[in-house]
């Protein structure tokens, strides 16, 4: 069997693999869709406890710096994937995401609610992406701003090295809020031998995702009692359900936010379906049973 046979087979088990986790995910993703569907947008003055729907500007006395910008901001969530080298150039992996931050208030005209967005999932504007070591394009990689808005990368950013300190940081020190492959990361850092500039030789990009301050959002997650209110107003907070998983915060309006769940799970659903019926084709002609 030639070396590019066995690459085709190898491909075509790979890719019928990841079209069924397409697959499922896509119904992950609907049943995410039917939930936000069947709960209205209320006011937060109306809220009861459970699963609500929010939609409200968000508000706070403390900030922390974001990682790639150090925009100040109430929550960051960072993905980083790192360059994995082939025989045809090379792609970017998703090794891991961090996300960190504190609790923030969400308002609106009829009143605020203290929000805890640890273990959501986020749907916010990009502040900042950059590439870091093995290559000019890295040495050159340059902040952008938000979908709606350029202003939204306020922060300066930060040099290459902050940046190579940042994931070793998180990696080595198996932080809680990394998720995802962090272990990639940590064979890529080979305990501290990670060179600078040109010759360097592993590469990775982070992508910044924020929720700033004074923007509004729609936040659908679980209405429980806060356990340290300020005053008679600040009774509620909001969290990831333990019954309840869905935790979603974006910086879309309600119509959007269930039309784009809608489409990604139509997308995931038919096109993971279609990635593995055409593997599983390949793999059998190549075995000759079809």
């Amino acid at each position: 069997m030639s070396s590019d046979s066995a690459d085709l087979e190898v491909a075509a088990v790979v890719g019928f693999g990841a079209g069924l986790f397409w697959f499922f995910q896509g119904f992950r993703i609907y049943r995410e869709y039917r939930v936000l569907a069947d709960t209205p947008e209320i006011p937060i003055r109306s809220m009861a406890m459970g699963l609500v729907e929010l939609h409200g500007k968000a508000k706070g006395q403390e900030t922390v710096p974001s990682p790639v910008t150090k925009t100040p901001c109430f929550f960051y969530k960072v993905d980083i994937e790192k360059w994995v080298r082939s025989k045809n150039g090379g792609h970017w992996s998703l090794a891991a995401t961090d996300a960190q931050g504190v609790r923030f208030y969400l308002e609106d005209a009829t009143g605020k609610v203290l929000v805890d967005a640890h273990g959501a999932e986020y749907d916010l504007i990009q502040t900042g992406k950059r590439e870091t070591g093995g290559s000019f394009a890295a040495s050159v990689g340059s902040l952008f701003g938000g979908t709606r808005d350029s202003s939204q990368a306020t922060g300066s950013g930060v040099s290459e090295s902050d940046l190579f300190n940042y994931v070793e940081s998180l990696a080595s020190t198996a932080h809680p809020a990394f998720s995802l492959n962090a272990g990639t990361l940590l064979s890529g850092l080979g305990g501290g031998s990670l060179a600078l500039g040109m010759g360097s030789v592993h590469r990775y990009r982070l992508s910044e995702y924020c929720v700033l301050p004074e923007h509004w959002y729609d936040v659908t997650g679980t209405c429980v009692e806060n356990p340290a209110p300020q005053d008679e107003h600040d009774r509620n907070m909001i969290v990831k359900g333990q019954n309840e998983p869905t935790f979603l915060i974006s910086w879309r309006g309600e119509k959007e936010v269930k039309s784009t769940l809608r489409k990604r799970a139509a997308l995931h659903i038919f096109g993971g379906a279609a990635l593995s019926v055409g593997c599983l084709a390949v793999l059998l002609f190549r075995l000759g049973w079809m």
